[in-house]
């Protein structure tokens, strides 16, 4: 039904359709975000270029943003880019009905049909909602603040030792 690359390359899109419109980001954040690695990452943002549904930016500040607003752009639009549909079946014989392909070419115009009628935006506030809100740091770096210093309460030579246990020396 749904190949691996076009499911992560619609989580791709959603994820950057989230972004303020027209705004960049770059595929080492995006995989940071869905945890992929960049590479892989850059393979499908170049299939999506290709097809013009991303469009990238040069230079410092680059990245990539959409090219296509995120309500125009339907999920079939993304899986057509990844997946070729299947043809359809033809019967074993040209005068016997083959329901077996009858029904699996019913089931691809439908699933076609679905995935058409569906937009990128209409997945944007779902993502949202699903994405854990990150607490800002506290203090610039994010460290835990440091625990007081310990120091032993013990003599530092055998010279203080009769003092530490509280005798004088008798001389």
């Amino acid at each position: 039904m749904l190949g691996k690359k076009a499911s992560h390359a619609i989580h791709v899109l959603v994820t950057m359709a989230t972004l303020s419109p027209g705004g960049i980001t770059t595929a080492a954040e995006l995989a940071g975000q869905m945890r992929l690695s960049v590479s892989y990452l850059e393979s499908l943002l170049k299939v999506l270029r290709e097809h013009a549904l991303v469009s990238s930016v040069r230079g410092p500040g680059g990245g990539y943003k959409l090219a296509v607003q995120a309500t125009q752009l339907s999920l079939w639009s993304v899986v057509q880019a990844f997946d070729q549909p299947a043809p359809p079946r033809p019967a074993a014989k040209p005068e016997q009905i083959d329901l077996d392909a009858l029904l699996l070419n019913r089931v691809d115009a439908h699933f076609q049909n679905v995935l058409s009628s569906m937009v990128i935006a209409d997945h944007v506030d779902e993502s949202r909602a699903l994405r854990p809100r990150r607490e800002p740091a506290q203090g610039g770096w994010g460290f835990k603040p440091l625990l007081p210093r310990w120091m032993p309460e013990a003599p530092n030579s055998v010279f203080q030792l009769s003092q530490f246990m509280g005798t004088q020396a008798t001389a």
